[in-house]
């Protein structure tokens, strides 16, 4: 075996030779984990997390080589370069206005100062260049860190562990996964690993003067390729002995720190976007941009306990930008009444007091118990419809305007939000009285379009640069339906909507185009966000005021616990447009199977009219007799005609008895017809639900009975829009309608769900209710010509 002819270097560092390989691996390391977070899309922006991580690794090469140089002015040193390099990467982030390098960095500094502020007053940070700040700075001391504990202290475990944490947290909440980052990131650090023992012992072998191969730290690494590359096939292979509830046990475990860590990461961070899967329950009270697919999970967040279905409201927005949203209610409130933050301007509310709101028309008044499941660190109380009271102390943010006279005007009817006082967690109940619309299709018609100064200054807002042909759409769509009343014209642009692709799946959507236009003519294709923008955002270019909404569908209803439960897949947007007198009206855009579009009467159902009308209908009663009149008169005056006359003569006719057998054989001829009818129906309708899953049978067998009845689903209705129709046809079988539904909707839509179908006994009843609904549909259908006539 020959001996090494490497001489070892008087340096307390090796050459740069043997260093080149460690280098290259750091490099590797580190920029699979940088890769995972820029590829996240957490934010936009974060595509200089490469530039930055390269940078830094540059740095500490050169830091970490220069031996005369001790650590704390080398650290030091480091910290100069990264705001210099940081500020110069996220510059053209800022506004377009800030032009050098000073203007940037004056400009991160004044953000950082006011981002510290309104964490310290208990708000929540919305800064989303700040979070891309935050992140770079994190990529710059991995990279830099990394370099400098391998090459100078040669004691690669520390940052390994460091730089394996942080990949495992962003893989943790990411979908889809960055899986070959995270097996670049394994490789990686096993072969250093390797490489750093092998020149330890290199480095003993030649204290002590034994030989060794040539370019034996080389072959090592290759070596350990190999091998390595065999384990992973092999284990690719090997069965599975672990059950899903155990790998389910072992995940929450794992799960339960990096869920405290989010909590407060999304208290400095609100605004940034949760990538899909990422499971947060949090919505953010600033900014909500729109963003590229998402894939929620399925962990519930809540139970709610309401006498009526609705969707649970947390944070309203008001401006569009062309690329999201922003709340801007807090903002006003603050300058009106000059504070430091919008959490200072908010309206306190003890528990039980009333909102003083004006817009109380077509309402009514309903309680809704709502139990949390997970901790909500947003602290954003939820309410169906608009919230009237709270049994805990809130904080409401709304708008408060200037009079003329210099007073202070709060408007609670524009109310974007509320908070608790007290920190929201999980198993905590609280009730809401909240008043939900039962406003009437005429009552929204004839609102008219008197609307109040803090509607038309801003709901009516549209970016400067909205392409026309977004007006032009909207203008088509409404001409088109001929849609005269702000009513009918949001009607029409929902329809229009409705028979776009609903999908979750889509690309990330252009920088330099407005989002709206783009979901519209050219992608054609998304999800709620996307679809409450566009009706937005075509309202508002008609003149009809609208707002974008956040919060959760109304969830799956357990008829066992008589409660609607909240996962965090039914997250959702949908828009609200505004009526004079009656307030905000709830529109369903998502034809989705989560959505249900809210459901209204043409006229109202307590009207004084209809009233009147219902009383004197009732008083009304048929005259047995009134229909024997006429035969009497025709014979009293002697009158007579062949059909009149035939009975009396058959009444003398010997053959009299046979007739009658005749007729008896008719009459029992009718039930027994029926009866052979539904035994074929039924038999039928077994076969054709042969062979699917009991869910599914149970809500095809409701659909069919349903169709009889003249309640047959529509096209363009959901399954859960469906089910609130024949609800309200049938409102004494509502709990097995909405059970019925719910467990079909989670078997079909929601792998790996629980489902619960409603027991025999319910659906039995509700068979019955169908039938009886079809024998009076099929009499009214023969009875009313014949009325008529």
């Amino acid at each position: 075996m020959a001996k090494s002819s490497f001489t070892k270097s008087p340096s307390r560092f090796p050459n740069l030779w043997w260093m080149l390989p460690r280098i290259m691996l750091v490099f590797l390391m580190t920029g699979a984990v940088v890769r995972s977070l820029a590829e996240s899309g957490w934010a936009s922006g974060l595509s200089i997390l490469p530039a930055v991580s390269g940078m830094a690794v540059a740095v500490g090469v050169a830091l970490a080589a220069w031996p005369r140089l001790n650590r704390w002015a080398a650290h030091g040193l480091s910290l100069v370069l990264a705001w210099v390099w940081i500020v110069q990467q996220i510059g053209p982030l800022l506004d377009n206005r800030l032009l050098s390098w000073r203007d940037w960095a004056v400009e991160l500094t004044i953000r950082a100062l006011m981002w510290a502020r309104v964490l310290a007053s208990g708000g929540r940070g919305e800064d989303i260049v700040l979070f891309v700040l935050a992140l770079a700075a994190l990529c710059w001391w991995l990279a830099y860190a990394t370099v400098w504990v391998v090459v100078r202290q040669q004691q690669p475990w520390l940052m390994i562990i460091a730089n394996g944490a942080v990949l495992l947290v962003n893989y943790t909440y990411v979908f889809p996964k960055p899986d070959l980052e995270a097996m670049a990131f394994v490789a990686s650090a096993l072969l250093l690993l390797v490489y750093h023992h092998v020149m330890q012992r290199r480095a003993a072998w030649e204290t002590q003067q034994i030989s060794y191969p040539d370019l034996l730290p080389l072959r090592a690494i290759w070596a350990a390729t190999v091998v390595g590359a065999a384990l992973i096939a092999i284990t690719a292979f090997l069965p599975a002995q672990i059950t899903a509830e155990r790998a389910l046990q072992t995940w929450e475990s794992l799960r339960a720190p990096f869920r405290a860590a989010r909590a407060a990461w999304e208290d400095a961070f609100s605004t940034i976007n949760a990538p899909p899967g990422a499971g947060s329950i949090s919505f953010t009270a600033r900014v909500a941009p729109l963003g590229g697919s998402r894939a929620l999970g399925f962990d519930e967040v809540m139970t709610v306990r309401s006498a009526r279905l609705d969707y649970w409201r947390a944070v309203a927005f008001d401006r569009y930008d062309g690329s999201g949203w922003s709340n801007t209610t807090g903002e006003l409130a603050r300058a009106a009444l000059g504070v430091a933050t919008a959490e200072q301007a908010r309206t306190p509310l003890a528990a039980g007091e009333t909102i003083p709101l004006t817009d109380r028309r077509a309402r009514q008044v309903i309680t809704q118990t709502i139990t949390l499941a997970q901790d909500r660190n947003d602290d954003l109380l939820l309410a169906g419809g608009t919230p009237l009271q709270f049994s805990l102390p809130a904080n409401l943010e709304h708008v408060i305007a200037r009079a003329d006279s210099g007073g202070i005007v709060p408007i609670y009817d524009d109310l974007a939000l509320v908070t608790s006082a007290t920190p929201l967690v999980a198993g905590m109940t609280y009730t809401v009285t909240a008043l939900v619309s039962l406003a009437d299709v005429q009552t929204l018609r004839n609102a008219g379009t008197d609307y109040p100064q803090w509607v038309r200054e801003r709901y009516l807002q549209l970016p400067a640069n909205l392409p026309a042909r977004v007006r032009a759409e909207a203008a088509r769509v409404i001409a088109a339906a001929n849609a005269e009343t702000p009513y009918d014209q949001a009607i029409a642009i929902e329809a229009y909507l409705r028979r776009l692709t609903y999908s979750e799946d889509i690309p990330p959507p252009p920088s330099n185009a407005d989002l709206v236009d783009w979901f519209l003519f050219e992608q054609q294709a998304g999800y709620c966000d996307y679809f409450a923008s566009a009706m937005v955002v075509m309202l508002r270019s008609v003149g009809v005021p609208a707002r974008w909404v956040r919060g959760y569908a109304s969830g799956d209803f357990d008829p066992e616990g008589g409660v609607y439960i909240v996962r965090e897949n039914v997250a959702h947007s949908w828009p609200e447009v505004y009526f004079p007198g009656v307030g905000w009206e709830r529109f369903e855009p998502t034809a989705a199977s989560y959505t249900s579009a809210p459901q209204r009467p043409l006229q109202s159902v307590f009207s004084e009219e209809l009233e009147d009308a219902a009383s004197s209908a009732s008083g009304r009663a048929l005259n047995p007799g009134q229909f024997e009149e006429p035969e009497d008169e025709l014979s009293a005056s002697g009158v007579s005609s062949g059909a009149a006359s035939a009975p009396a003569a058959a009444g003398r006719n010997p053959a009299g008895s046979g007739e009658w057998f005749g007729w008896l054989l008719a009459v029992l001829a009718i039930p027994a017809s029926v009866g052979l009818v539904l035994l074929g129906g039924r038999w039928w309708l077994a076969r054709e639900l042969r062979g699917l899953r009991l869910a599914a049978a149970a809500y095809a067998e409701m659909g069919w009975l349903a169709a009889l009845a003249g309640l047959a689903q529509q096209s363009w209705e959901t399954p859960l829009e469906y089910a609130h129709r024949l609800a309200a046809a049938l409102p004494e079988h509502a709990v097995t309608i909405h059970g019925i539904t719910a467990a079909y909707v989670s078997e079909r839509y929601r792998r790996g769900a629980v489902v619960q179908v409603p027991p025999e006994a319910a659906r039995q009843l509700l068979r019955r209710a169908l039938l009886r609904y079809a024998v009076r549909h099929a009499v009214q259908r023969v009875w009313s010509p014949a009325r008529m006539r």
